[in-house]
């Protein structure tokens, strides 16, 4: 039988539709930045590189540590995923489309407006 695999608190969030829309907006945006200006284009490129270096030395340091807390790590996981299991039962808007999210706010401010008139 397959091990059954315990929910990831960050994938999960990272997986919202306006979370993964809010990303894919900021990538484009900064690759458009970055596109537009030759010097800046550089500097960008050199901190990319420098996160990598830097990323890859945290991971293998941080790995012993990791292990080690595995166990907090899994209850705040848990923690993380009971409150995104609440925020989706309780605003069930976080699971729509960007577009339809943005429909029912112009649609709610349009009622609010027509009230107050």
């Amino acid at each position: 039988a397959a091990s059954k695999v315990a929910p990831n608190a960050a994938a999960r969030f990272t997986k919202l539709p306006l979370v993964r829309s809010a990303c894919s907006t900021l990538a484009l945006l900064y690759r458009d930045v970055k596109s537009r200006n030759q010097s800046l284009k550089s500097v960008c490129e050199a901190l990319e590189s420098r996160v990598t270096s830097l990323t890859s030395a945290a991971c293998s340091t941080a790995s012993p540590v990791i292990v080690k807390l595995e166990p907090q790590i899994s209850i705040a996981n848990d923690f993380a995923c009971k409150g995104l299991d609440w925020l989706e039962s309780s605003f069930p808007v976080l699971l729509s489309p960007p577009d339809e999210v943005y429909s029912i706010i112009q649609n709610n401010a349009i009622v609010l407006l027509m009230n107050k008139v």
